[in-house]
């Protein structure tokens, strides 16, 4: 199976065990909408919703592209240590041979 990096769902639990990647709560365990409610209470309270679950109205320009339209929002991402490849369990088991 292989991991690639997504969002975070609203419900999910992230666990920070180094307190001082701990910025904004003072616990080490905690859904994804607790960070991004305590990331919410930093911003204006009438900009909350609009960077965080409507999205902010943009223009992106990137590299040997033109100017696109669109929209920017805060968002908690998961990074996987290291994609899982279907080859890992061929290859478990022929060193467990």
């Amino acid at each position: 199976m292989e991991n690639i990096d997504r969002l975070i769902n609203n419900d999910e639990v992230i666990s920070i065990n180094n307190k001082e990647d701990n910025v904004l709560l003072g616990h080490h365990t905690y859904k994804a909408n607790e960070f991004l409610h305590r990331l919410g209470e930093h911003i204006d309270r009438h900009k909350i919703d609009r960077w965080i679950v409507d999205g902010v109205p943009c223009q992106l320009l990137s590299p040997n592209q033109n100017w696109q339209s669109g929209k920017i929002k805060i968002c908690v991402q998961f990074i996987p240590d290291r994609p899982e490849s279907v080859l890992d369990d061929i290859r478990k088991n022929i060193e467990d041979c």
